[in-house]
């Protein structure tokens, strides 16, 4: 097997929320620098994590050979807005220089001044009041699955997704289960196979719940999931129990 050129990472991750410590990232970090493997280090959920989590380091507290990607879509709350930032070390600079004259130029002026806007410090209290919310939401999404019997979960130390191994349920084809739950009871969850290697099976037993939404709307799915989960024809056809 030829040298591995590159590694993308992404800590807090999508679709699982899970997370590195300070320490497993400072390995890394080794690791790549020793094999000229070079690093990208994805870093736009930092910020988003829960109690008992560990610190989101960054890549750049333990070597200035890693890209660091980072945006305001998600702490800053600014998705759709299509703004972020590189770091990255000085041997890309041309590179990089090079790709944003070609490809993007500079970013919308209101975009811009949005963004210094969301980087004050008058921002905060807003920005941590969504964090709250998030974590009241995945205790929602955690407890409404563990009622389920849907215990086999992603870590979610981070980010706003839980991602859930169907496996023992019998569930074969997340696609067809997240389509069904869609039409059936207005649900919308993604099913695995976005974020797996086609072919390996674990996509098709998979699904990601995101709860970023409000505190109501994410009660009222996950109301809506259990009932279509333990009630629905369909359902009970997806998890191999009995004929839709």
């Amino acid at each position: 097997m030829p040298p591995i050129k590159g590694l993308v990472l992404s800590s807090p991750g999508n679709p699982t929320g899970a997370m590195l410590t300070p320490e497993e990232l400072r390995d890394l970090c080794a690791l790549c620098d020793a094999t000229a493997c070079q690093f990208v280090s994805d870093e736009i959920y930092h910020g988003i994590s829960y109690t008992g989590a560990p610190r989101a380091a960054s890549a750049l507290e333990f070597t200035r050979k890693a890209i660091v990607i980072n945006s305001f879509s998600k702490f800053y709350s600014m998705t759709g807005w299509r703004l972020g930032w590189l770091v990255v070390p000085d041997h890309l600079d041309s590179c990089i220089d090079a790709l944003n004259q070609n490809m993007n130029v500079s970013a919308p002026t209101l975009a811009q001044r949005a963004a210094v806007a969301a980087l004050h410090a008058e921002a905060a209290p807003e920005l941590l009041g969504h964090i709250d919310r998030y974590a009241i939401n995945r205790t929602i999404v955690l407890d409404s699955l563990a009622e389920m019997g849907l215990t086999d979960v992603s870590p979610a130390e981070g980010a706003f997704y839980v991602y859930v191994n169907l496996q023992a349920e019998g569930v074969t084809d997340s696609a067809a289960l997240c389509s069904a739950l869609l039409n059936e009871a207005g649900v919308a969850i993604v099913p695995g196979v976005d974020f797996e290697e086609p072919g390996s099976g674990k996509g098709e037993r998979s699904v990601r719940l995101s709860y970023p939404g409000s505190t109501e709307d994410i009660q009222q799915a996950m109301s809506l999931f259990q009932h279509w989960w333990s009630t629905s024809s369909t359902a009970m056809a997806l998890r191999g129990q009995v004929k839709a």
